[in-house]
Parts: structure tokens; sequence; C-alpha cells
């Protein structure tokens, strides 16, 4: 995307919210694909082992349900899940037809967006990765998803899930870092203000020591 930009064309970059995306994965789902992937079969064993042992029930103020299997969700924190995430969401895009990053449960979508025709190829990929997210249980939380149009001369083509329209944003945050138009100058400032606040805090451990030349760096 920062190669079609820097070239002057227009893009629509779309960032996806998955919500509850580590909740969401469905272990049925995930079995079946074991197959395609070689993951020990010691280590499928011991997922499987760990969530099998898992039950849940709901405590209202009415007298408590039974206890029923957990069917559903990696949990956080466990070694292998971001593993079987990725696994989970392997099958997320592949038909699509623009560029698409992802990485657990960030996905992030990219598109031309310079003519009608390029818009249209865009909006058919959101259309393929909500009927994807349907198949296997999971959901976008449409109202924190939004997409940066990039360049003067993009269409600013009004981007849907469903029937639910995208949010325009000026900056997205990605892989830990913000990004503003691509330029990332607003990380720049966020960066530079960090590492001022933490010579200050140096200084003011060592009042005796002076300020290099220049000031603050």
């Amino acid at each position: 995307m920062t190669n079609l930009v820097e070239m002057g064309t227009a893009v629509d970059v779309v960032y996806f919210d998955s919500s509850k995306a580590f909740d969401a994965v469905s272990h049925n789902i995930l079995i079946d694909q074991r197959m395609k992937y070689r993951l020990g079969k010691w280590a499928w064993r011991w997922a499987e082992d760990r969530w099998n042992c898992q039950a849940g029930r709901a405590v209202t103020n009415i007298p408590k349900t039974s206890w029923r299997p957990v069917t559903s969700g990696v949990p956080q924190g466990w070694i292998l899940s971001p593993v079987l995430l990725n696994i989970f969401i392997d099958g997320l895009g592949g038909e699509t037809e623009c560029t698409l990053s992802r990485f657990a449960d960030d996905t992030v979508l990219g598109g031309v967006s310079d003519a009608p025709d390029s818009c249209v190829v865009t909006q058919r990929d959101l259309v393929r990765l909500e009927k994807w997210a349907d198949r296997n249980l999971m959901k976008f939380s449409k109202e924190n998803c939004t997409v940066l149009h990039l360049r003067r001369c993009n269409l600013m083509h009004q981007r849907r899930l469903g029937t639910h329209q995208l949010e325009s944003s000026c900056a997205e945050k990605a892989s830990g870092g913000l990004e503003d138009k691509l330029t990332m100058s607003q990380q720049c400032t966020l960066i530079a203000k960090k590492a001022s606040d933490i010579l200050g805090c140096i200084l003011q451990m060592h009042p005796g020591r002076a300020l290099p030349a220049g000031g603050r760096k």
C-alpha cells in the first residue's frame, strides 16, 4: 500500500475490529482444519485436552444453570493461543482480490480507489470477508471498523459492511504504531514526546547534570 501511495495511486485501507476474536474460535472448526497444518500430534492433543476440560455456567438471581462444556475460545496469554487463532483465520480472505494483512485479531484490507471499477473490487472483498466471518461464527465490530482514504485523487467511496457504513478516519493504530495517511508523522511525534518525557525524568533524578547542547533531543 505504501508503494502505491508513493506512486500517486489513491488507496483505501480498511481496519477491521474483531469482536472478541480469541473467545469466538470454534473448537470444532479448528479441529477440522488441523490436517492442513504440520503442527505435531502431541501439540494438538495438548490443545484439545486444554479446552475439553473447560466448562461454564450462568449465574444470576435465579437458580444457577447446569455446567456445560465450553465449545469455543482459546485462552489469551496461553502460549499456543496466537498460533491457534492464526490457523483458524487462515481461510479469511482466501478469495480476496485486494491486499489483505492478518495477524492474530488484526486484519487490514487495502485496495486501489482511483476509479469506479477498483472501488467496486474493494467493496466486493468486504462482502466476502463478512460472509467468511458469518460462516465461521465470528463477528466484526462494525462500529469500530474504519477506513483511511489515501491521496487527494481518492474517490472517497463509502465503504460498507453489510448495511453498516464504515466511518472514515485520519489515523489508525496498527502493529503498535500510529499510521496517519502512511506518513507516520504522528507516530514520530509521539515517540519524540515519549523520549523527551523520559529524559525529563532522568534529569529530575540527577539535577546536577546539564542538558546536552541544543536542548532535549
